[in-house]
């Protein structure tokens, strides 16, 4: 019997030997490069109507605070400095303006609630949450226009205008104005509002443009003085003239150009002292001379004449009389349209 058993632990012992390797390869990973995973904490809710940890709205930390709390925190961190009157300069001018009264919105209540959500609806912080702002720029626009309606400058016309009793023209120069530019000054203002930042701000102006930037091309005709005098951007020149007959007396007024001809012909006007008379051709003798230059009083212009002792005189039907080569030299200084005022 002991004989025997020594047979049989020999035996068993070659057999596990034999099994050894096959064990111990079975075990040996094949992969090398397999990590073992570390098992994630379980996400931890926020405690019931607090905020989760590491939530901020528009970087203010709100973590831990009730929803109260939390709307109290961003109104007077945020929006209060937002609402501070903002100081804008128009033209040296320093005016305050109301975010408030220029349309400045804002949604705490909804950037809160979306904190709350955090951890709970929405994935784990860290979080910031945006505040939802605006400026409503149809508000704006009329504040900005109101607060800059007394600081416009009109623009000037260049004018002329002649004194009777001196026979001094005055020339007013045209002078460009100046207002606010809304449109550039729009956003400007509400990024000034949204961000907070309450530096006085300068807005940009616009220039205005005169309507008539230039000295306006003028006839003035002084019956008393026999003179006609014509403005123009370059200078003023005079010219003797003649005027109306008594019982023809050139009329007074504003009239303006209304044509020209070059060597014209006469027609006699429907009138008692021309009966009989001819039309006369253009040459020598033509009573209107060489250059016609009508006016929108009926049957009026100025023009040359054949008699040049007439000038300075009331000598005509109620035309204006020029010196031949006068009226020539006005006849290129003209256009249609050009005012004429007979005083």
């Amino acid at each position: 019997m002991r004989l025997k058993s020594r047979v049989m632990v020999g035996v068993g012992s070659a057999a596990l030997i034999a099994l050894v390797p096959a064990v111990a390869s079975a075990q040996t990973p094949t992969d090398t490069t397999t990590t073992p995973t570390t098992p994630t904490a379980p996400v931890v809710p926020p405690a019931p109507g607090l905020i989760a940890s590491g939530v901020s709205i528009e970087g203010v930390d709100v973590s831990g605070l009730t929803k109260r709390d939390a709307e109290l925190r961003i109104a007077t961190e945020v929006v209060a400095p937002k609402r501070a009157p903002l100081v804008v300069v128009i033209r040296g001018h320093r005016i305050p303006i109301s975010p408030d009264n220029a349309g400045y919105t804002y949604l705490i209540s909804r950037a809160v609630t979306g904190a709350m959500n955090v951890a709970r609806s929405q994935p784990p912080g860290p979080v910031d949450i945006p505040l939802t702002e605006r400026v409503q720029l149809g508000k704006l626009k009329k504040v900005l226009e109101w607060r800059a309606r007394k600081l416009r400058v009109s623009p000037r016309n260049a004018t002329v205008a002649y004194a009777a009793r001196s026979g001094k023209v005055k020339i007013t120069r045209s002078r460009p104005g100046v207002e606010l530019n809304v449109q550039r000054s729009l956003t400007r203002v509400r990024d000034a509002i949204l961000s907070g930042d309450r530096t006085p701000l300068t807005l940009p102006l616009s220039r205005i443009a005169a309507d008539v930037p230039t000295v306006p091309t003028t006839v003035f005709i002084d019956r008393g003085r026999f003179r006609l005098t014509i403005v123009r951007r370059s200078g003023i020149m005079t010219f003797p003239v003649a005027v109306g007959q008594p019982a023809y007396p050139t009329p007074t007024g504003a009239f303006h150009v209304v044509d020209k001809q070059r060597n014209p012909t006469w027609y006699p006007p429907d009138s008692r002292w021309a009966a009989g008379l001819g039309p006369v051709a253009p040459g020598a003798g033509n009573p209107l001379g060489t250059r016609w230059m009508g006016l929108s009083a009926p049957g009026i212009g100025v023009h040359g004449t054949p008699s040049p002792g007439s000038i300075g005189t009331r000598a005509s039907h109620g035309c204006i009389r020029m010196y031949i080569r006068d009226a020539e030299r006005l006849f290129e200084l003209l256009d249609i349209g050009t005012p004429v005022t007979i005083l």
